[in-house]
């Protein structure tokens, strides 16, 4: 009785053991996907996880809208006070339209067309003006780099147009 008891206890235990390892291994998968989904680190997003591996086509806009914001922060620049305004505006920029995506894809299928056409080339100016950024703060020259930044300011202008403009 007693050889019969400790053979449960332990069985149990062995149990139990492989329940929490498992539930450890899903919390973290679900921390790393959620971290991997947020468009600028350490700022929460309202996309769904699913995003972070869904074909649709908000999903695909979401993914390029991070990228665009990993390639933002892999710039190695000449900082300025003008190059850091600049950097983070194009991270709100970019926060502000995947919410705007988000609204979106709750949409009727009908009614995204229009909105996810004016999206998608709010996204490409956000990312043209992270390339113009890249090219602009890498200049040693800091005489032709408000010049640069001024192009820069003109795409961010423009993804700001269409991001209100989805909105209409």
């Amino acid at each position: 009785m007693f050889v019969l008891l400790l053979l449960v206890l332990v069985f149990l235990v062995i149990v139990g053991g492989a329940v929490a390892v498992g539930a450890v291994a899903l919390a973290h998968q679900r921390r790393r996907i959620a971290a991997e989904n947020q468009v600028v680190p350490g700022t929460a997003t309202r996309a769904p996880s699913a995003w972070a591996r869904s074909h649709d086509p908000e999903a695909r806009l979401h993914r390029r809208l991070r990228d665009a914001m990993a390639a933002l922060r892999a710039v190695t620049a000449y900082d300025t006070a003008a190059t850091v305004t600049l950097r983070a505006d194009l991270e709100q920029s970019a926060l502000a339209l995947d919410d705007h995506l988000v609204a979106i894809s709750m949409l009727r299928p009908d009614a995204r067309t229009a909105q996810r056409a004016q999206a998608e080339r709010a996204v490409a100016a956000v990312e043209a003006g992270v390339a113009d950024y890249a090219t602009a703060a890498t200049r040693p020259d800091l005489g032709a780099l408000e010049s640069d930044l001024a192009g820069v300011r003109a795409r961010l202008r423009t993804a700001d147009e269409l991001r209100r403009g989805i909105g209409s």
